[in-house]
């Protein structure tokens, strides 16, 4: 619905987790206002979404303008841009504009991903499965018919990320159910489908670090670098039972096969001792 400048907030823009702007002018408002609550870095919806229904996927939200100014404010603050975004338009657009990371991204096309290797954009992946016990269920039809179109591209952006050598992450978006946070190791282990072990667990673990550290001075981890052992370090430790990079279906039954877990230099798992 068109904004009424007279109606209160909604919750989300309240507490800064999604702010609306519209214009140059604004985003570099908004942008400086979730930055100086203490954002590590901006992620700007850049294009249309599977879950939300009023933005169809092939749309790419803000023009050059409006994302440049958003980039241009982050790097202002010494961090980066991250986009939702799906669609080759949207994520060639942004990153001419400046964006550094690309979350979700399923219809990247090779020019596109070649342009991402030379600007050393990253692309968030998430390996997601169309059916089976974890796949998402939606309440729209409209949101499962988008999920279903854009997994259907994701073996095609595997194949182009390995082969322009695209900065890659891991992630799951696993999002607003508690309960799924047990499955993060499961999806983790679903990488085996495109990468080896050693590579799955490196994208995880220093190759995400490698990311999360372009926050720079906003870095939220002050105590030392993130995905190192080495003494200073921010120290997230797991001792598995077995060895992973032989067998990555390890991590996906993290409460069986993790022994010991240190989180920031205190062991909070032991079932060693």
């Amino acid at each position: 619905m068109p904004e009424n400048p007279a109606t209160p907030l909604d919750y989300f823009q309240r507490v800064g987790h999604t702010l609306i702007a519209d214009g140059v002018p604004e985003v570099i408002k908004r942008s400086r206002e979730i930055l100086r609550m203490g954002a590590s870095q901006i992620k700007a919806m850049a294009g249309g979404g599977v879950s939300s229904l009023y933005d169809p996927l092939d749309v790419t939200e803000y023009t050059f303008e409006e994302a440049k100014a958003i980039v241009d404010v982050a790097r202002t603050w010494n961090t980066y841009v991250a986009i939702h975004a799906n669609t080759d338009a949207a994520i060639r657009m942004w990153g001419e504009a400046g964006a550094l990371s690309v979350e979700h991204g399923f219809f990247i096309e090779d020019e596109t991903a070649r342009m991402m290797a030379e600007k050393g954009m990253w692309w968030s992946m998430q390996p997601m499965d169309a059916t089976g016990e974890d796949a998402f269920i939606f309440e729209s039809p409209v949101s499962t018919a988008k999920y279903l179109e854009a997994l259907a591209g994701l073996d095609k952006v595997v194949a182009l990320a390995r082969t322009h050598k695209v900065k890659t992450a891991f992630g799951t978006d696993l999002l607003f159910d508690p309960e799924l946070a047990a499955k993060e190791g499961k999806f983790l282990a679903k990488l085996k489908k495109w990468y080896s072990p050693y590579e799955a667990l490196k994208m995880a673990t220093s190759d995400n670090a490698e990311l999360l550290a372009l926050s720079g001075p906003r870095n939220p981890y002050p105590a030392g670098p993130l995905g190192v052992v080495k003494p200073g370090a921010y120290a997230d430790l797991i001792l598995v039972d077995g060895n992973p990079l032989e067998n990555l279906d390890l991590v996906a039954d993290p409460g069986k096969n993790f022994v010991v877990i240190m989180k920031d230099g205190k062991i909070v798992k032991d079932t060693v001792n």
